[in-house]
């Protein structure tokens, strides 16, 4: 079991992976449960028409805001904040614990002892992050389609696994660079402060420069952008918004066995 890391790794999470399901799939209930009374209250829809425009920057789900709709009501609800902050808080967490998590605990020479490459070691551990935000997205997606045919949600189900997707994209991509960072600093906590701190700032970026100015250019650059921009609920997974992520994800994967073969390890 020590030879196949990736393997490892996974039992490893099991209990976690377990959990986060559990939890994704409760979440999920719940809001979609609450549609039917939202679709039926005109009032409460109204009053979200009625929202100052830097609210509606924020629970905007590909620039629109529509609780009259499924497709606008599961966007609000659940794609603008909610999931995309689970599946970070998740795959942040995983990618930090991944080396520096393991180096901090004493056992990452336990590991290396094996005849295990540096670069093997951290591919498989991302290769783990991956599975596990691939259970879970498949998790929320079940649980999308079950509440959706339970209440009559007009949303159809390649639609939201483009959403689901999007949201997995975006995740893989912070984890790829939480792993990065504890690669290059065998710090776990560091790792996570760092990710959090830039998937905040890029969250920031993409929700205010329909506000600001001068943050407009920088949106762009922002991975919450070009999670959202192509509103895959309504219209599908954009592969050119798709691609960038996975370029980014793909990038910080590659970097981290560089920087990890290269540094002296506590």
């Amino acid at each position: 079991m020590l030879r196949n890391v990736f393997l490892k790794t996974l039992r490893d999470m099991r209990r976690a992976i377990a959990w986060w399901s559990l939890g994704l799939a409760v979440m999920t209930t719940l809001i979609v449960a609450v549609y039917p009374t939202v679709r039926d209250n005109p009032e409460l829809n109204q009053a979200v028409e009625d929202y100052p425009e830097a609210l509606k920057a924020f629970i905007a789900f590909g620039g629109e805001v529509d609780y009259g709709s499924s497709v606008g009501y599961l966007g609000s609800e659940l794609f603008s904040f909610m999931v995309p902050l689970l599946l970070l808080v998740a795959a942040i967490g995983a990618g930090a614990r991944a080396i520096a998590g393991e180096e901090e605990q004493g056992t990452l020479d336990l590991l290396l002892s094996n005849p295990l490459s540096r670069r093997r070691l951290a591919l498989e551990k991302l290769g783990a992050l991956a599975a596990e935000l691939a259970v879970l997205s498949l998790v929320l997606w079940l649980s999308l389609l079950a509440g959706a045919a339970a209440v009559g949600m007009e949303v159809s189900a390649g639609h939201l696994a483009a959403a689901t997707a999007s949201a997995a994209l975006l995740a893989l991509a912070f984890g790829a660079i939480a792993l990065l960072v504890g690669a290059s600093s065998g710090r776990r906590g560091l790792a996570i402060g760092l990710t959090a701190a830039g998937a905040v700032a890029a969250y920031l970026v993409s929700s205010l420069a329909v506000l600001v100015d001068f943050l407009r250019p920088l949106r762009p650059a922002s991975p919450f952008y070009h999670y959202a921009a192509s509103d895959p609920l309504r219209h599908g997974l954009a592969l050119d918004h798709a691609g960038l992520l996975l370029l980014l994800a793909a990038t910080a994967a590659a970097l981290a066995p560089l920087v990890f073969e290269r540094r002296d390890l506590a």
